[in-house]
């Protein structure tokens, strides 16, 4: 897929050279890489909210996604930004003609579309994380969500098809096999048809129909949109549409309203969690706390001064709130010892798996679906805490602030929430 970049309005380009963000947001949009051209326009615009060049690019590749309302308000801003500039006026103009083209167009006799969600293939909530954004897209484009995760999950188990559903209860009454059932359908990305549908890491990161987001799958009208690779829900906020229930919304309430739409646990899941709560957590306040190391240090060049926060952080907590208790979250076994000397026996951790290096547990040939029983054993019952300190830049600490509503300066995090930031590395083809 290739897009014709535009030419950027001449007083875009600050005085004294072209700034190389305005060069690399069009060089992307010029070679189809809309994700990453569409992420270096976000952030040209978190700088300065009326760039001439941002706003025209983005206004180009709404046109070219055929979200013409969108484009007609980039261009829109263009021009009130810059009165004098006549290309945002034409601009304007022909997404305005094909707005009410499209509006004059007959409807498609309805029917029901698709959208199956595969897993990302990497760490729980990970996963997790690309089920709720891919949630988000058949929210706003009507289409009926699928989740499989299949032979990539590390959360499978010999014999089961759909590890997701060891977990959760199917979030639709359709299922991949009814898919394969059905005569005829069409799909996107191209490199997906019903006798493939059950494979996994098809082109998924090189090759044709690779590296392919939600972003892309904004119009189309394919019967079955298959998505296999990451699309942060951030991502996606700018695309809701005025009139949507989530139009507007911070991504944190988006998250919430998903998870409480659609994440439902397996029973005998939520009877583990409300045991142990009932056995050795209820009646008490607690302070759910989660430490992360193993494979983290490899993303994290930080971490460890991430990690020396904590204390810090704790004690004042233990300070003001008399009584409290710790529930710890760890996939390190040397944490759990330190923080059982330091505070002894006002700390409390789940049975699990733990290493003591820097090897996820999730890489480590044990059990997926016991490894995935147990990280939800440990983030649900730490949404039933009182207070959380976590991790920003950790997805399980990111997940259990989804789990409820938290009260004002309850849920605390060490380092910014990486959810609301911006991964150009995912996009560089």
């Amino acid at each position: 897929m290739t897009t014709a970049a535009v030419s950027s309005p001449s007083t875009a380009a600050p005085a004294g050279g072209l700034d190389p963000l305005h060069l690399a947001a069009n060089e992307a949009l010029g070679k189809g890489n809309l994700q990453k051209a569409e992420l270096l326009c976000r952030q040209l615009l978190e700088r300065s909210p009326t760039d001439l060049v941002a706003l025209a690019l983005l206004g180009q590749l709404a046109t070219h996604l055929q979200r013409f309302d969108q484009a007609v308000g980039y261009f829109s801003a263009g021009l009130r930004a810059a009165p004098h500039q006549a290309q945002f006026a034409q601009w304007r103009q022909q997404a305005e003609a094909l707005r009410q083209a499209q509006a004059l167009q007959p409807k498609p006799a309805a029917r029901e579309r698709f959208l199956l969600i595969k897993a990302w293939g990497y760490g729980f909530w990970s996963d997790m994380d690309h089920v709720l954004g891919q949630l988000l897209l058949a929210d706003i484009t009507g289409r009926t969500p699928i989740v499989h995760w299949g032979a990539n999950s590390l959360f499978g188990e010999p014999g089961v098809a759909n590890a997701f559903e060891l977990f959760f209860e199917p979030v639709s009454g359709t299922s991949l096999q009814d898919l394969q059932r059905r005569e005829a359908l069409s799909f996107f990305p191209a490199k997906w048809q019903a006798a493939n549908l059950a494979e996994e890491n098809v082109n998924k990161f090189a090759g044709p129909g690779s590296r392919l987001t939600g972003l892309y799958a904004l119009s189309r009208d394919e019967d079955v949109v298959v998505s296999d690779f990451h699309t942060k829900l951030n991502d996606l906020l700018p695309w809701i549409p005025e009139g949507h229930a989530f139009h507007g919304l911070h991504r944190n309430q988006v998250y919430r309203r998903l998870v409480e739409r659609h994440i439902r646990l397996r029973p005998e899941l939520q009877q583990k969690i409300d045991a142990f709560w009932q056995a050795r957590m209820q009646g008490q306040r607690w302070l759910a706390v989660h430490v992360r190391g193993s494979d983290k240090a490899a993303e994290l060049r930080d971490l460890d001064l991430v990690n020396a926060q904590y204390h810090q952080r704790i004690e004042a907590l233990l300070r003001q709130q008399e009584g409290l208790r710790i529930f710890l979250l760890t996939d390190t076994e040397s944490f759990l010892q330190d923080y059982r000397a330091r505070y002894g026996e006002r700390v409390l951790s789940a049975d699990c798996a733990r290493t003591d290096n820097h090897v996820g547990v999730h890489y480590t040939g044990r059990s997926g679906r016991m490894l995935g029983e147990e990280v939800i054993l440990d983030t649900f019952l730490a949404a039933r805490c009182d207070f959380f300190l976590g991790n920003g830049a950790s997805n399980v600490s990111t997940a259990v602030r989804h789990l409820k509503t938290w009260e004002a300066d309850r849920f605390l995090l060490i380092g910014a929430d990486f959810l609301g930031e911006r991964n150009l590395f995912l996009h560089e083809w």
